[in-house]
């Protein structure tokens, strides 16, 4: 068992408790939080953590969406508008994904790592992660990913995904966990997503999906019109949506799933709210779509809103802590301090019950993953959070299932 004592603790429990000199004792699950003496005490044979003086702890956060195969990207994609950038995608993919070497993935993951991540949702198109993936130090959620439109080539994708699945497989841990992708209603057979949901259904799996991320995909589904005809065009003769919005949620009943993006989203009465839950990407909106997700009507509605980096084919970080503060100057109608409370909670709380997990939050009982950072200086508790995110970088030791990382 182990004690760690921080001078700041932000719970991130749904009431946002901060609690000044307590102290934590854990061992692979949070046991008990209390003063430092009473738990010394109680508990001496407990190590305590060495910890600088001022330091804050917090649980660690959680990237539910990021597409590692794509870390090569450093300018090569078209950003401003969707299908412009998927056309960049379609041209780069083979000479991105030839760069992205196991190498390359272990150092961004290690970043991740450095900024105060500890879980991952990676969303797998070729399986060239898994190596980098079921080797790091990190927690990971490994989204095999289908897709597929053609309907000729609809038992060869099938096949593909099977093999990329049934490898992932053979890794599964508690921390690492094989999960399922659908990759997006205009890009995705309905006899492929099917296929993919049924086996999740079956074993249990979480899903994931891109959902009305673009002017063109909300004209595409809803109007049956717009760039993607000619787009998907190129795979298909005269092609057609194959769902409608309310369709393509349909599909999703009853799973637990995570659909991120949502910009042109407003069939709030269509989600689970105890399954289904938003992944906002916010500063990969801000590069690929032509509106910003509706943050503040989205958190009226109840539904489980937490945040994700997406991709480097779409940012240019994968810190938690960077995309928290594009947040803050994005979403300008939300007031700061406790527009910065919300944010931290969709890092961490919000995220972990999106992907049914046992963490997200400093509360006896959750899994032991948190982290220390270096306590800003701010003049009051109700600064703290803001304070926090704008001057944080990166943490001072980080627990993942209570064992210290490698940083």
């Amino acid at each position: 068992m182990f004690i760690i004592a921080p001078k700041i603790i932000l719970t991130c429990d749904d009431n946002f408790n901060i609690l000044e000199d307590k102290a934590v004792l854990f061992d692979d699950n949070i046991l008990e939080i209390d003063s430092l003496e009473n738990l010394q005490k109680s508990h001496p044979q407990a190590k305590l953590i060495p910890t600088p003086k001022d330091t804050l702890l917090l649980p660690a956060f959680i990237n539910p969406h990021t597409h590692l195969e794509f870390s090569a990207n450093n300018g090569n994609l078209v950003f401003g508008d969707f299908l412009k950038w998927l056309d960049s995608v379609f041209n780069n993919r083979e000479q991105l994904n030839e760069k992205s070497k196991e190498k390359l993935i272990s150092q961004n993951i290690h970043k991740m790592l450095k900024s105060g991540t500890a879980t991952i949702g990676e969303i797998s198109s070729f399986g060239s992660d898994l190596s980098p993936c079921v080797n790091s130090q990190a927690r990971v959620v490994f989204f095999n990913e289908i897709l597929g439109s053609n309907a000729n080539f609809i038992q060869a994708k099938k096949e593909e995904f099977l093999t990329r699945y049934e490898k992932s497989m053979r890794f599964k841990t508690s921390k690492f966990i094989p999960a399922i992708s659908v990759h997006a209603p205009y890009s995705t057979h309905p006899e492929l997503a099917k296929f993919a949901i049924k086996l999740a259904r079956e074993n249990n799996h979480l899903l994931s999906t891109h959902f009305l991320e673009s002017n063109h995909e909300n004209n595409w589904l809803r109007l049956k019109k717009g760039g993607f005809k000619k787009s998907l065009a190129k795979f298909s003769k005269n092609p057609m949506p194959f769902y409608t919005p309310q369709s393509f949620l349909e599909l999703f009943k009853d799973q637990r799933t995570l659909f991120t993006h949502c910009v042109y989203f407003k069939e709030w009465n269509l989600l689970d709210k105890n399954l289904h839950s938003i992944t906002h990407c916010a500063f990969s909106n801000r590069l690929l779509s032509k509106n910003t997700f509706k943050l503040k009507s989205a958190l009226k509605n109840g539904v489980n809103i937490h945040l994700g980096t997406d991709g480097l084919s779409s940012n240019t970080s994968l810190s938690m802590l960077d995309e928290m503060r594009a947040n803050l100057l994005i979403h300008d109608d939300l007031e700061l301090e406790n527009f910065a409370k919300i944010l931290l909670l969709m890092a961490t709380n919000k995220a972990a019950k999106a992907l049914n997990l046992n963490l997200g939050q400093i509360q006896k009982g959750k899994i032991a993953d948190f982290s220390l950072f270096a306590l800003p200086y701010s003049t009051n508790l109700k600064q703290l959070p803001l304070q926090f995110i704008l001057q944080s970088k990166e943490v001072l030791k980080l627990f993942i299932e209570g064992k210290e990382c490698k940083l």
